[in-house]
C-alpha cells in the first residue's frame, strides 16, 4: 500500500515526449559512470552517493531538476553537507521501484 503525500502521484514519468524522456535516462547514465560511489536502498528510500566536485553539483541538481518535475510521485533530495555528494529519494517501494535503479550490490 502506498503512504505519505504522494500517495495519489501515479508511478509514470511526464516528460513530453520519449526522445526527452530517453535524453534523461542517458544523461543519469553517464552522471553515474562519472561520479558514483555506491548505493544504498530500503522500503522507502534509495541514498546514491556520488563523488563530490563542482561538476557532479552541478550536473545533478539539473537532474533532479528535471525528475523533480517528471517523476513527482518521488520526494527528491540532494545533500551536499558530507564529503560525498548524496541524491535521496523517497517513497514507496512501488514507486523507487519506478525508478529502475539497480538494486546495490554487497
Amino acid at each position: 500500500m502506498t503512504q505519505g503525500p504522494f500517495r495519489d502521484v501515479p508511478i509514470a514519468c511526464t516528460l513530453p515526449t520519449i526522445a526527452e524522456a530517453k535524453a534523461q535516462v542517458e544523461k543519469w547514465q553517464a552522471f553515474d559512470a562519472d561520479y558514483v560511489l555506491s548505493s544504498e536502498r530500503t522500503d522507502s528510500e534509495l541514498v546514491v552517493h556520488y563523488a563530490k566536485v563542482d561538476d557532479s553539483i552541478s550536473r545533478l541538481r539539473e537532474l533532479v531538476e528535471v525528475e523533480q518535475r517528471c517523476c513527482a510521485f518521488v520526494r527528491w533530495n540532494i545533500d551536499e553537507n558530507d564529503s560525498d555528494l548524496r541524491l535521496i529519494a523517497r517513497g514507496s517501494e512501488e514507486q523507487l521501484a519506478a525508478l529502475n535503479v539497480p538494486t546495490p550490490q554487497h
